[in-house]
């Protein structure tokens, strides 16, 4: 279905969503830290569908990254959906303000995940016409 990059760096959550998205029919790359998965971007190598960002990584994080890909006018299209175990409701409001499209809290249940990856890929809706 979609290719899809994860940054993430906490293993268990990495190896979760991979075999949660590669089961729902996806194929998923991961990274460890937000210097890689700018790094795999702007290689320009691998261009996924979606982008999954965890907000806290050492070094650059995922706001860091997300202010990176949406002023990137070859990548700003990407829709990304930012992964959080912040309950800080600021920053959540802060990756939205800064352009992602949707945000999950950790611990996620994996059927809420592909739901939402899945809704995110759908195409948009047709507009009503007069509207």
């Amino acid at each position: 279905m979609a290719k899809i990059l994860i940054a993430e760096d906490e293993v268990h959550i990495q190896r979760l969503t991979k075999v949660v998205l590669e089961r729902g029919g996806h194929t998923v790359e991961v990274v460890s830290s937000g210097e890689d998965a700018l790094k795999t971007l702007e290689s320009g190598t691998y261009v996924p569908d979606l982008i999954m960002l965890d907000i806290m990584m050492s070094g650059i994080d995922g706001l860091q990254v997300l202010r990176t890909i949406k002023s990137s006018p070859k990548l700003s299209k990407i829709p990304v959906v930012m992964l959080t175990a912040l309950s800080q409701e600021a920053v959540v409001v802060k990756g939205i303000q800064l352009g992602a499209k949707d945000y999950i809290r950790k611990p996620f249940h994996p059927t809420d995940l592909l739901d939402r990856i899945n809704r995110q890929l759908a195409p948009a809706p047709p507009k009503a016409e007069g509207m």
